[in-house]
C-alpha cells in the first residue's frame, strides 16, 4: 500500500533500490608533458548532478599559467564550461582518456583554498550546490579591471598597526566590553551579541574600537551593513577613526569596481572592509574580527540559492579563520538569542542610563489617548523637545493617504477596474488606484454599496500638513524613499518626519522623538515582533541621553517595556522560547520545497530512501493523509502542501530538531542530485530556514 500525502498523491514505493553499494574511489598516476600534470576542477554549472571535480590534462603552454585557484575554461560534452582549478597532482580518477584544459581565463588565483571550504560548509548547511556558491563569493572577471590592477605592480599589504593605546572605550558601558575588546587585541576569537545602546555608547566609535583591537593583533576586519547607504557611512567614518585602510565593497557597484576591490582585499591591500551582503565573501587575508550590523534586515538574506543569511556565513567564516564576531543591533533577534543560550556567543548587555525616557500616551490622564494618532500627551513631547533641538517623527507610511477605506464598513476601497488599492496622494487630490492609476468616479463600496471614504492609514505628508498647522514657523523636513533620504540634519529645532530606515541622524541627538501608529510597525510573521522592536529602537537611539520617546497609536505593552529598559535580550530569549514551542527556526531546522505537486511527491519519495527508509517493510505506518504535520521518516516531518508563489506549485517543509539538521540537509542535497541527474521532474526551489 503506498503512503500519501495530502495533496499530492501516492508516494511511490522503489522496491530494494536503496542507496548504491560503498565502493572505494579507483584512482591512476597520470604522466603529462609536465609535472603535475592533472588539474582538478570544480565546475561553475547550475546542474546539481554536475556539482563535483573533474580531471583534466594540463597541456605545456597552460603549465605556468594553470594554477590553483585561477578560473578556466573546459569541455564537457560539447561545450565549454567554466570552472575553478581547485587541486593540482599526478592522480586522477579510473576511467577514461583525459581531456585537456581548454584555456586559462586569467592566470590570477582568484579562489583561495580556504574560500572553497567555506563555499562547501554554506552549500552543505543549505542543501545546495558549491557551485551556486562560488557564483555568490567570487564576482565575474573584468579583463580591464584585472589588467589595471596587474600594471599598478605589486604594493605593500596593510600593515596591521593603530596609532595610540587600544582601550575599551565605549564598551565599558556594557557588561562583559572591555574583556571582549582585550580578547581581540590578544589575538583570540571571542563571539557576542550586543544590543547597541542609544547615543555614543552605540555609536560607531565602538566598532571602531573593536576593528582597531583587530588590526592591533595583525589581522584584518569585516563589517557588512544592510544597506549601501549605512555602508558608505560605516566606511568613511572607520577610516577617519581607526586611520586604517578601508576598502568599501558593494554588490551594487559596477561589474569593474567590484573586481578591482575583490584583488585588492584579496592581496591584502585593505585592514578593514566594510559592504552590503556580498561582502560576507570578501577574501579578506588573517581575518581577525566580523561584525554584522542590524542582523534582521531584510537585505542580508541572499534571495537566490543557495538563499543564505550574512548572519550564518560570518558564523561559518568566524569558526574557520578563528576570528572575532559581533553582531550589532538595537534589538536582539531570535537567532542571536539562540547563539547565546547555546553558548556560541555572549550577551553583552548595556546600561540603562544610557537609553532616554520611553513612553506611551497611556501613562498620561486622558482616556484612550494611546489609541489617538495625535493624543495631546504626543504635543506636549513634540512642543517640549523642540525647545532644546530637532524632534523625529517616524510613521509607517510615506504618501498622504496612501490606504483608504469605506468609512461605513471600513473595509478597505479597490479600484473597480483592476482591484488595486485606492490612495490619495496630496491633499484635495481625488483617490487614484495605485496598480492602475485610475481615477473612479462615483465610488462604491463593494462590501455595503457605501460611498463616503476615510483615511486607513496617515503617511508622512498628511502627518507634515497636520504639524505644520499645529506648530507654526517650524521647519520640517521630509526622509524617506519618495521623498529623498536625508543622511543627517544639524542640531537646529525643526521636525524631521521619516519612515522607517530612513531616519537621519542628528547632530548631538535628537532631543525627542515620536512613534505614530505604532500598530502598523508590527508586520506580520515569524519575527514580527522583533521587527517591531528594530523599527522603534531605530528611532530612539538615535535620542541624545535625557531625551523623550513616545511610542503612539497601539504597542504592545510589553515590548514597551523591553524598550524602557533596554533589557532586549531577556526580550529576545522570551520569543526565542515561544519558537521553541512550537518547533520553529531557529529552534528547528526547516526546509521549503516548492514545484509542482508530482515533482515534489517524486522528490520526497527519493528523500525518504535517502534518510534510510528503503521498502515499505521496514517503514512504520504513518497517516500521511491527515493535513498539518505528517511524519517523513521517523524524527522528520514534513508540513503542508500550501500554495505556491505561482499558479499550480505547491509549497511543503521539511522539518527536524538541529540534533538531525546537518544529516537532514545531506539527504536533500544527495536527493536533489539524483532527482536532477535522473531527470524525473521539473527543477525545485529548495530553501533553509525559508520566510514564513
Amino acid at each position: 500500500m503506498h503512503d500519501e500525502l495530502p495533496g499530492l498523491g501516492a508516494l511511490p514505493d522503489y522496491g530494494e533500490q536503496g542507496s548504491l553499494l560503498d565502493a572505494g574511489v579507483s584512482t591512476r598516476s597520470v604522466v603529462g608533458e609536465v609535472s603535475d600534470p592533472v588539474a582538478h576542477v570544480h565546475l561553475e554549472v547550475p546542474q546539481p548532478h554536475m556539482d563535483r571535480v573533474f580531471d583534466y590534462l594540463i597541456p605545456a603552454k597552460l603549465d605556468e599559467t594553470a594554477r590553483v585557484g585561477t578560473r578556466v575554461m573546459v569541455d564537457v560534452g560539447a561545450r565549454q564550461v567554466p570552472g575553478f582549478i581547485v587541486a593540482r597532482d599526478s592522480v586522477a580518477g579510473a576511467g577514461a582518456q583525459l581531456r585537456p584544459l581548454r584555456r586559462v581565463v586569467s592566470p590570477l588565483p582568484v579562489l583561495s583554498e580556504a574560500m572553497y571550504q567555506l563555499c562547501h560548509d554554506v552549500a552543505a548547511r543549505q542543501a545546495a550546490s558549491v557551485a551556486d556558491v562560488l557564483r555568490l563569493a567570487i564576482p565575474p572577471r573584468h579583463a580591464r579591471a584585472e589588467k589595471e590592477f596587474v600594471e599598478a605592480g605589486d604594493q605593500e599589504p596593510a600593515k596591521g598597526t593603530t596609532s595610540g593605546p587600544i582601550g575599551s572605550g565605549l564598551w565599558e558601558h556594557y557588561r562583559g566590553g572591555p574583556a571582549f575588546i582585550e580578547r581581540i587585541a590578544a589575538g583570540g576569537d571571542p563571539r557576542a551579541v550586543c544590543a547597541a545602546l542609544p547615543g555614543k555608547a552605540g555609536s560607531i566609535r565602538a566598532l571602531a574600537t573593536a576593528c582597531r583591537a583587530a588590526i592591533t593583533s595583525g589581522r584584518s576586519a569585516l563589517i557588512v551593513a544592510p544597506t549601501t547607504r549605512e555602508a558608505h557611512r560605516l566606511a568613511e567614518r572607520l577610516g577617519e577613526l581607526t586611520g586604517a585602510p578601508v576598502a568599501l565593497y558593494l554588490g551594487e557597484a559596477q561589474n569593474s569596481e567590484r573586481y578591482r576591490t575583490f584583488l585588492e582585499i584579496l592581496h591584502g591591500r585593505c585592514s578593514i572592509v566594510v559592504g552590503t551582503r556580498g561582502a560576507m565573501w570578501a577574501p579578506l587575508p588573517d581575518l581577525g574580527l566580523c561584525i554584522l550590523v542590524d542582523d534582521v534586515a531584510d537585505t542580508l538574506r541572499e534571495p537566490r540559492s543557495p538563499y543564505v543569511h550574512v548572519r550564518d556565513v560570518l558564523a561559518l567564516r568566524s569558526r574557520a579563520d578563528h576570528a572575532a564576531l559581533l553582531i550589532y543591533s538595537p534589538y536582539v533577534s531570535e537567532e542571536s538569542a539562540g547563539w547565546v543560550e547555546s553558548g556560541f556567543a555572549a550577551l553583552l548587555e548595556g546600561s540603562r542610563a544610557q537609553v532616554p525616557h520611553v513612553s506611551t500616551p497611556d501613562q498620561w490622564d486622558h482616556e484612550h489617548a494611546h489609541w489617538a494618532r495625535l493624543p495631546e500627551a504626543a504635543f506636549r513631547v513634540v512642543r517640549d523637545g523642540l525647545t532644546r533641538g530637532p524632534v523625529l517623527i517616524l510613521v509607517p507610511r510615506a504618501g498622504y493617504m496612501p490606504i483608504i477605506a469605506c468609512a461605513q464598513c471600513n473595509s478597505l476601497a479597490t479600484c473597480q477596474q483592476c482591484g488595486g488599492p485606492l490612495a490619495i496622494g496630496r491633499g484635495g487630490d481625488t483617490p487614484r488606484c495605485g496598480r492602475c492609476g485610475a481615477a473612479p468616479a462615483g465610488w462604491v463600496c463593494h462590501e455595503c454599496s457605501g460611498t463616503r471614504l476615510r483615511a486607513a492609514r496617515i503617511g508622512s505628508h498628511r502627518t507634515a500638513e497636520e504639524l505644520g498647522k499645529a506648530f507654526p514657523g517650524t521647519g520640517i523636513i521630509l526622509s524617506g524613499a519618495a521623498d529623498g533620504i536625508s543622511q543627517a540634519v544639524s542640531g537646529k529645532p525643526r521636525l524631521i518626519i521619516a519612515t522607517p530606515g530612513a531616519e537621519p541622524a542628528a547632530r548631538g541627538g535628537y532631543a525627542a522623538a515620536l512613534i505614530l501608529d505604532a500598530r502598523y510597525l508590527m508586520g506580520n510573521g515569524l519575527g514580527a515582533e522583533t521587527q517591531f522592536i528594530r523599527r522603534c529602537a531605530r528611532a530612539i537611539v538615535r535620542v541624545r541621553q535625557g531625551g523623550h520617546v513616545m511610542i503612539a497609536g497601539g504597542a504592545d505593552p510589553e515590548i514597551v517595556t523591553a524598550l524602557k529598559t533596554w533589557q532586549l535580550g531577556r526580550y529576545g530569549h522570551e520569543l526565542l522560547k515561544e519558537r521553541e514551542d512550537l518547533h520553529l527556526p531557529p529552534t528547528s531546522r526547516w526546509f521549503g520545497i516548492t514545484g509542482m505537486p508530482r515533482d515534489i511527491r517524486r522528490y520526497l519519495a527519493l528523500a525518504r530512501i535517502g534518510l534510510g527508509e528503503r521498502t515499505a517493510e521496514e517503514r512504520k505506518d504513518t497517516d500521511l493523509l491527515a493535513t498539518g504535520v505528517h511524519p517523513l521518516v521517523p524524527g522528520i516531518d514534513v508540513l503542508g502542501p500550501i500554495p505556491g508563489p505561482r499558479e499550480g506549485e505547491i509549497t511543503v517543509y521539511v522539518r527536524t530538531g538541529l540534533d538531525e539538521a546537518a544529516h537532514l540537509a545531506d539527504a536533500l542535497r544527495r536527493t536533489y542530485r539524483s532527482y536532477s541527474a535522473s531527470a524525473v521532474g521539473k527543477p525545485l526551489k529548495i530553501e533553509a530556514d525559508p520566510s514564513m
